[in-house]
């Protein structure tokens, strides 16, 4: 049996196994799509970590699955997966040169692939309009491409949230763009068109729908995309409990409700509606706070946070832990102290070529394009903070 014949029937079997799952677990129904032609390019938006399965059940002819660079540094199962499923590798990190080589043999070969161009699944319920290349990427593939659209993933698993909630999911083909229209169009015209195709906010098409998401500690985690409180501006202060969410600072307390909405459990009014209204807020908070932070003495710290792991790692490698201990961002540097070692290891803000989010807590950046860094913790931390704030401070790419 070649590799080939092996993923086919993998892929095929596990269709067979979680269509059943998935349907019942996230109420998720979906449309059948057999393309016209092939091979054929999906690209869907991203709303949680299951969007793979969710995408896959919808296409019973196999595709290759592109997957970032994460996945390939857990041991024994990215063996696994790279044997049994061989997703193409996505660099987050590094130029994505890489990814098209293989994305475009793989589509000469004749098969079929599927790829989140968003990067990440969303911290605020609303798709990100995708960077310019993957539209010449799809034209240059003289592939058919594929839109799809999941509704109802982020508040059916936020990305923030530790715990599914019940209520109503759906997948479906946007639009089919054989290859004699795609190169009739500009790459500026494909860009358009997938955005539109991929767009969807979340609380907007709830508002309408009135769907109810009902499941266990709602609110769990909340601070993690949400880590300026809305009223004392504290950085920080929130906590969250089951299904509500308090500033410790100024008393805020708040309910997360089942439609996606906040409720107030004082008698003081909410600020905001929604996650999405608050996290927009913060981007424009930010902005206006960056001035304040640049003046700063040296050694006074923007915002700090203790468990904190520094590892160091290769792409597609082995991870090597470098620090434990408290993680401290200043207006121009990044800084661990390692309390085992007694030691500081310092980044500078202006020698980070890039930074990403891979976990709610993980994220990683680059030091002059070739140094990687990833830093976990092991307790609840945001990890869209420390890239929202360093790409303020000093301008820091941010990629999904």
């Amino acid at each position: 049996m070649n590799r080939a014949t092996l993923h086919h029937g993998v892929y095929k079997t596990a269709r067979f196994l979680l269509i059943p799952f998935v349907r019942w677990r996230f109420n998720y129904k979906y449309d059948k799509v057999y393309p016209r032609s092939h091979p054929y390019i999906v690209l869907s938006n991203h709303t949680t970590n299951w969007d793979p399965m969710l995408v896959g059940i919808s296409f019973p002819q196999h595709m290759y699955f592109v997957a970032t660079e994460h996945i390939f540094r857990q041991g024994v199962l990215s063996r696994l997966l790279t044997f049994f499923i061989a997703p193409i590798l996505r660099l987050k990190t590094r130029t994505e040169m890489y990814t098209a080589m293989v994305m475009l043999r793989t589509l000469k070969a004749g098969e079929n692939i599927c790829m989140f161009p968003e990067g990440s699944n969303t911290w605020n319920g609303v798709s990100t309009p995708i960077v310019p290349s993957t539209a010449k990427l799809v034209k240059r593939s003289n592939a058919t491409l594929i839109t799809y659209r999941i509704e109802g993933g982020h508040l059916s698993l936020p990305r923030w949230g530790k715990t599914i909630r019940r209520g109503a999911m759906r997948g479906y083909m946007v639009n089919e763009y054989p290859p004699e229209q795609l190169a009739a169009m500009s790459s500026e015209e494909v860009q358009r068109a997938i955005n539109e195709d991929l767009y969807f906010n979340a609380f907007a098409h709830n508002a309408k729908a009135q769907i109810s998401f009902k499941g266990k500690r709602m609110a769990e985690h909340l601070e993690l995309a949400l880590f300026y409180c809305s009223d004392c501006k504290a950085i920080g202060s929130l906590r969250s409990d089951d299904d509500t969410l308090t500033c410790d600072s100024c008393g805020l307390k708040l309910r997360y409700n089942p439609q996606g909405r906040f409720e107030s459990l004082t008698e003081r009014p909410v600020t905001f509606d929604t996650p999405l209204d608050w996290y927009n807020w913060q981007i424009g908070y930010l902005d206006n706070k960056r001035e304040d932070y640049l003046q700063l003495a040296v050694d006074e710290p923007v915002c700090s946070d203790e468990g904190q792991e520094l590892y160091s790692y290769q792409v597609g490698g082995d991870s090597l832990l470098v620090a434990t201990g408290t993680l401290r961002l200043y207006k121009d540097r990044l800084e661990f102290e390692d309390e085992e070692r007694r030691q500081t290891v310092s980044f500078p803000l202006k020698e980070i070529t890039d930074m990403g989010t891979f976990t709610q807590t993980t994220f990683n950046f680059t030091i002059h394009g070739k140094e990687h860094f990833e830093v976990r913790s092991a307790i609840p931390r945001s990890s869209i903070k420390y890239l929202m704030l360093c790409n303020a401070l000093e301008d820091v790419k941010v990629l999904p």
